[in-house]
């Protein structure tokens, strides 16, 4: 089935000296060879692409798991009381709320945090700090999440390629098949007439 079905996309895209191919057939197959050639093409290109993203955001991942550390935050005040959505319960929201955590030397600090609604006063919840600042940062990226970037956008730069030519194929089909199918309609009217008048 998978053979017969090359076969016949090789017919397409290279139909020879097939006598009843008209321009818009050579068209079309060029068009449908340079799409599967793009395709092709465009794999190591976007592996190349997915690869030297991985290996910059690896430093990334070094600097950031160097200069970050996990601390505790004590919340200073109550976070707002939840949203009531139905009887199948709340909506799961962050929201700030003022918090005081230890930096670096164990001075004091204080900012606001983002946590669940309904969090109450003195509650401790888990934050990430610069090591050498105290401030507030985000978590570090790390080695899995480098990777899964990479790959992500490896495979999205390959799919908008393939599905560039894909389209441009597509296009190139519909006009061809729209032209040929008015050329039939001009050529039935015209021997249809011949017919109807003997």
């Amino acid at each position: 089935m998978a053979l017969k079905l090359l076969r016949r996309v090789v017919r397409q895209a290279f139909p020879g000296r097939n006598q009843l191919a008209t321009a818009g057939d050579r068209l079309e197959g060029a068009v449908l060879a340079a799409a599967v050639a793009v395709a092709l093409l465009a794999m190591p290109v976007a592996g190349a692409v997915g690869s030297e993203l991985h290996a910059r955001q690896r430093a990334q991942v070094e600097s950031q798991q160097e200069t970050r550390e996990r601390a505790e935050a004590v919340l200073a005040e109550d976070a707002s009381p939840p949203v009531s959505v139905d009887d199948r319960g709340t909506v799961p929201e962050k929201v700030p709320v003022r918090a005081t955590w230890l930096g670096p030397g164990g001075q004091a600090r204080e900012g606001d945090v983002r946590v669940n609604r309904g969090a109450k006063a003195g509650t401790a919840v888990p934050i990430w700090i610069d090591r050498y600042s105290g401030d507030l940062t985000e978590p570090p990226l790390t080695a899995g999440g480098a990777a899964v970037n990479a790959i992500g956008v490896a495979l999205l730069l390959w799919a908008a390629a393939t599905a560039s030519v894909a389209f441009l194929h597509v296009l190139v089909r519909f006009v061809h098949t729209r032209l040929r199918m008015r050329r039939w309609e001009l050529e039935w009217q015209r021997v249809s007439r011949d017919w109807t008048t003997r």
